[in-house]
């Protein structure tokens, strides 16, 4: 079966898809610069079930802006009947349980919808494609993931974070615990980290999951989507701390991924030096150990400074194509490109040249395949 990953440019956020003929996963929202919205930026990517628009997971990391944004088109879809996601995987953390509108920053539009739409979902307790939302926790795989999805064909889930019973009445904040999850994908592996700290791979993820016997290579990964786009949060609590430390605390994580290529999913690329690197990620601070890691595992020489193994989406869309056989890496691809072949195919659906089957596939009602 032939599977695209799609990381989209854009800026210090993430957006994702994962795609196959019959199965649409949307990980966190964003958009480009040349899209009015993530809504305008994905629908290309949306199938067709039983007339409808349709993405079957939407897999949002944490509730911050530049994971969620967008939302309220996606709500407005849904209730209009429009648009159907099958299942909502989240971190289940209300942050509007404890907000405090006379004190604390307004809570984004963008979450307040996804929020509502999750309730919606928590209240009808339905395993209904349309109507599902997962919590998942550290140690679900695919029995939890796709109870009540057509799973797809050979696409494991490993969650590993957050822990069964962290949520906003714990100690921990909202980026703690993002919802982490490993795939692997027609043999890939591929880890979304999300905005994690180093705090919590260390007091939870490490001694909670990894460390546990049959859990150990559960975060083990040939592609890394480096933490809250190159932060040095990743690494350690303090950013001083984590650039003169001997090792920063959390390096060890690096160590249990293992990772072959990096996902920089940041407004531009690390910075190389402790004077070019400023408030927002991605850090110098990351850089250092993450190039590290790559010199001592990998051979990459100290002189290469961005070596092939470290993608960035500033650079433009990063994309992995597998064709039946091998994946691919594409870089600097065109998102239009699919919004065009999408137009071409909805055009001949209005000719009569394609129908859309029983399981939403497009089938064949000509010889537009090449096939009598």
């Amino acid at each position: 079966m032939k599977y695209t990953v799609t990381h989209f440019k854009v800026g210090n956020g993430n957006c994702c898809v994962i795609k196959s003929d019959d199965f649409v996963m949307v990980v966190d929202l964003n958009k480009t610069e040349d899209k009015k919205s993530s809504y305008e930026l994905l629908k290309p990517f949306f199938r067709q079930k039983d007339g409808k628009d349709t993405i079957d997971v939407l897999y949002v990391t944490h509730g911050d802006e530049d994971h969620c944004l967008g939302f309220e088109k996606f709500k407005e879809e849904i209730d209009n009947g429009t648009l159907v996601i099958g299942s909502i995987w989240h971190q289940d953390y209300d942050k509007e349980k404890y907000h405090d509108p006379k004190k604390d920053p307004a809570l984004s539009e963008s979450y307040l919808a996804l929020n509502k739409e999750i309730k919606r979902r928590k209240d009808l307790d339905s395993s209904e494609f349309g109507d599902i939302q997962k919590p998942l926790k550290a140690k679900d795989d695919n029995a939890e993931a796709f109870d009540g999805l057509d799973e797809p064909e050979n696409f494991q889930v490993k969650v590993i974070s957050p822990i069964a019973g962290d949520d906003e009445d714990s100690c921990y904040c909202h980026n703690d615990l993002a919802l982490i999850i490993k795939f692997e994908i027609e043999g890939k592996t591929m880890l979304f980290t999300g905005d994690a700290s180093s705090k919590y791979w260390q007091e939870r993820i490490i001694p909670e999951v990894l460390d546990v016997e049959g859990y150990e290579d559960w975060a083990k990964a040939e592609i890394l989507e480096v933490g809250h786009h190159g932060s040095y949060d990743f690494f350690g609590e303090d950013r001083a701390s984590v650039r003169e430390a001997d090792e920063p605390d959390n390096y060890e994580a690096l160590d249990r991924i293992e990772a072959d290529d990096l996902i920089i999913s940041a407004e531009f690329r690390f910075p190389t030096s402790r004077d070019a690197s400023g408030d927002q990620p991605p850090h110098y601070a990351a850089w250092k150990w993450y190039h590290k890691w790559f010199r001592d595992n990998h051979g990459v020489n100290e002189s290469d400074k961005h070596p092939d193994q470290f993608k960035y989406t500033s650079d433009g869309n990063v994309r992995l194509e597998f064709d039946d056989k091998h994946w691919k890496w594409i870089k600097n691809w065109d998102h239009n490109k699919e919004e065009n072949q999408a137009r071409r195919l909805a055009e001949k659906m209005k000719q009569g040249a394609l129908s859309i089957g029983s399981g939403g596939l497009l089938s064949k009602s000509t010889a537009f395949y090449g096939e009598e």
